[in-house]
């Protein structure tokens, strides 16, 4: 058995700085149904953690949080550890904050997947939480 995990593919063509980044997309998990969110931290990402911290300048919303940027980067597999929210009814979202200035095509998000170690999660389930009808800012799973 492994950790329960969160898998996806992403492709980013943002607006990366020397040592962090000007636009960037992160993390989040509610364990509240999105009443409060919580960025997902860079040691829960098995593969690929984040880039840099967010540029404060610009007026990015998420200025000063830890970020995955690229200018550009293909497609790259990421598997997050979900473990510490075992037990829980966990939402999840992606959220994209860019500056003011120069503009990138910006972030794609691919397959994404609950694995869990029993192999018990029913994988069509992300179908009924929204995912096929364009609402793509969250997603809700109860994690055994």
């Amino acid at each position: 058995f492994g950790p329960l995990t969160l898998q996806f593919w992403n492709d980013r063509n943002m607006e990366q700085s020397s040592g962090g980044c000007f636009d960037g997309g992160l993390l989040e998990v509610s364990t509240d149904l999105g009443s409060s969110w919580t960025q997902v931290p860079d040691a829960a990402l098995l593969t690929d953690p984040y880039t840099g911290s967010l540029s404060t300048a610009w007026d990015n919303p998420f200025g000063g949080q830890d970020a995955w940027c690229g200018d550009p980067r293909d497609w790259t597999f990421k598997v997050v550890d979900l473990t510490a929210y075992a037990g829980q009814n966990v939402t999840l979202r992606f959220r994209l904050g860019t500056d003011s200035s120069v503009s990138r095509e910006g972030w794609y998000i691919d397959d994404v997947r609950v694995i869990t170690p029993s192999d018990c999660f029913d994988n069509t389930s992300i179908f009924r939480d929204g995912f096929e009808s364009g609402d793509l800012s969250a997603w809700t799973w109860s994690i055994p």
